[in-house]
């Protein structure tokens, strides 16, 4: 096979990034958080409850907190899933992982505050022209022949 004559194309992201524009913190759009509004809990949070709990080898754990396993799972019948989390259980789990929402967005907010406050003056208002142009120059330093025009200036070298 003649792989050569494939076209290269770079590739199209899905959201496109606005230039200037800071990237917004995420905020899931789920309700319940043990399961992510799908039903079954989360892997990490299963592990909580079921130490040695594998989602690839074990049954998946079905979410009581929410209506989403009925809704989504109904079909595929009972045995299949493990149903002994109740729904104290769940809600628990739910807690936990909302707590654990809170503490990285916190944790978001105070790296952006630090980033904001150790970066040097007019870093933070750079737009994407303005970065690739400061790529461009620092790449054009580092590639500059430092010694030799050090040797040259300096005098000596080869007609000595």
């Amino acid at each position: 096979m003649n792989f050569e004559d494939l076209p290269q194309l770079e590739p199209l992201p899905l959201n496109p990034e606005s230039e200037g524009e800071d990237k917004e913190i995420f905020y899931p759009s789920w309700q319940c958080f043990c399961c992510h509004d799908s039903g079954i809990v989360q892997q990490h949070l299963a592990r909580l409850i079921m130490p040695k709990y594998c989602s690839n080898r074990d049954k998946w754990p079905a979410c009581q907190n929410c209506g989403a396993f009925n809704e989504r799972w109904s079909g595929a019948g009972l045995q299949n899933f493990d149903t002994r989390f109740n729904l104290r259980v769940c809600q628990k789990l739910d807690l936990i992982s909302r707590n654990d929402w809170k503490e990285t967005v916190q944790r978001q907010i105070d790296i952006k505050a630090l980033a904001k406050n150790m970066a040097m003056p007019g870093v933070s208002d750079r737009t994407a022209n303005d970065a690739a142009e400061v790529q461009q120059r620092k790449q054009n330093a580092e590639a500059y022949n430092w010694a030799a025009a050090s040797t040259a200036y300096l005098g000596g070298g080869e007609d000595e």
